[in-house]
């Protein structure tokens, strides 16, 4: 057990490298959505990243008790990958007993809580695993992939976004948007309809007069918005596998040319992967696969 758990250490998320290697290869991350889509999608290329690196099989990740759970152990020697996940620290008063959430260790004193995110290594993909002899129902093949789709009205209403008529009168206006009153609008002549549709919905997450990620996105320059929101359009189409790829590309790889560019969009990368992540959640369908004789039946009925 300990040598199944034992660790490679991982460092914080470089989230502006990681956009970079989407940008590069977009279809690994579309490629691997379906398997990964209960995971943040920060975390989604954090763990392709890694299992890439290591040569290992892209398959379902979860625990090792998890697996546990599914009638699979570890195989020995395995080494677990790293998710960037949240840590609640509840602090304590003079004298008083600190309580710590998610089960990690760190206690700190006469701070108040307050939620930080570290790299934990915790999880191990399908292909790290083999049928455990002691579980129950030990599983040979991985899990069968739901189908995905993305619901433009159920992702607005999660939201809390309004979709307008287009009323522009320059035609080579893809769409518009006003964050403040949480509203899109996308030209019905638009090339790519979904991606001017996210580009859209990540101006009204990203640059509202609310914080987001301690940057009010409403002070921030005219081209680092439509960077940002370029750049969250990318992911989002990448993960659905839809087109527009290459347009969107070369403007974010061309913003991100210039070394003022990149020292501005540090902070950037971060807000983009989690308003991208926010995007696809709010508007997922997520369909779970039939059996043969289910599907026979329904074509029947």
């Amino acid at each position: 057990l300990e040598m199944n758990m034992e660790k490679v250490e991982v460092k914080r998320p470089d989230w502006t490298a990681l956009l970079e290697s989407v940008l590069t290869e977009p279809g690994r991350l579309g490629d691997y959505y379906r398997a990964f889509h209960n995971y943040s999608l920060g975390n989604q290329a954090i763990a392709v990243e890694q299992l890439c690196a290591r040569g290992i099989d892209i398959s379902p990740i979860a625990s090792f008790n998890a697996w546990k759970e599914k009638g699979r152990s570890v195989m020995k020697g395995q080494k677990a990958i790293a998710l960037w996940m949240p840590i609640v620290l509840k602090g304590k008063s003079k004298g008083g007993e600190g309580e710590v959430g998610q089960g990690s260790e760190v206690i700190i004193d006469g701070l108040p809580s307050r939620r930080i995110f570290v790299m934990r290594n915790n999880w191990f993909a399908f292909s790290q695993t083999q049928p455990d002899p002691h579980g129950d129902a030990p599983s040979e093949t991985p899990p069968v992939l739901p189908e995905i789709s993305w619901n433009k009205d159920q992702a607005l209403a999660n939201l809390g976004i309004t979709e307008e008529p287009f009323a522009h009168v320059d035609g080579n206006c893809q769409g518009f948007a006003r964050p403040t009153l949480k509203q899109i609008a996308v030209s019905p002549l638009a090339a790519f309809p979904f991606k001017s549709r996210f580009h859209e919905l990540a101006h009204c997450l990203l640059h509202g007069t609310e914080d987001v990620e301690m940057v009010c996105g409403i002070d921030l320059a005219k081209d680092l918005k439509e960077a940002e929101a370029e750049s969250t359009a990318f992911l989002c189409c990448a993960a659905l596998g839809l087109p527009g790829l290459a347009e969107s590309r070369g403007y974010v790889q061309s913003w991100l040319s210039s070394t003022v560019s990149r020292e501005q969009f540090k902070k950037s990368a971060g807000r983009v992967f989690s308003a991208a992540d926010k995007i696809l959640k709010a508007g997922l369908i997520e369909i779970a696969p039939q059996d043969a004789d289910t599907e026979k039946a329904t074509a029947e009925a």
